[in-house]
């Protein structure tokens, strides 16, 4: 492929994800307002965002893909090879005709915001679920192991076959 074609794919790289990313936060939202509202029957495991998981997943991977191939076709550093170079989408984006450029940049751009927002989503539901088990913690008392006591035998009835301290019936 020429560099161009690259770069169109790698733009329509940034295009799905960013309407993964979009579909996710969408979901994670409304998992959210559910979880708020506390309505159980929404907040089963959703099999839609492990799939859209999976598909951010494979979308990386191509996009890594196309950054390799792009890396190879831009012109290496004065002193060395184009292997050790860091590639970004400035660095690519510069290479690029200046439209098709900025286009690319807004894209990731796009994609960069879209992946916050996701990750202060799933920041706020991990606090959520912290903070609902520490108020379960609260509210329901942990059983207390039962305090040592003594057996008709005078033995400790809680130690593990060793004998205890002998009560004298006596008054």
């Amino acid at each position: 492929m020429s560099f161009s074609e690259d770069c169109r794919n790698l733009q329509q790289s940034f295009a799905r994800s960013a309407e993964l990313l979009t579909a996710m936060l969408g979901h994670l939202q409304r998992r959210r307002a559910a979880w708020v509202s506390a309505r159980p029957s929404t907040l089963a495991p959703e099999p839609e965002l492990e799939r859209l998981g999976q598909d951010l997943a494979r979308e990386e991977s191509t996009r890594d893909a196309l950054v390799a191939q792009l890396r190879r076709a831009l012109p290496a550093p004065l002193a060395g090879a184009p292997g050790p170079l860091h590639v970004n989408v400035t660095r690519i984006a510069g290479a690029m005709p200046t439209e098709s450029g900025r286009e690319l940049r807004a894209t990731a751009d796009r994609v960069v915001a879209l992946a916050r927002s996701v990750r202060t989503e799933v920041t706020l539901g991990q606090r959520l679920v912290r903070y609902a088990q520490e108020a379960l913690r609260a509210a329901v008392p942990t059983p207390r192991a039962q305090p040592p006591g003594y057996d008709r035998s005078a033995r400790l009835a809680m130690a593990s076959g060793a004998a205890g301290s002998l009560l004298d019936g006596r008054a």
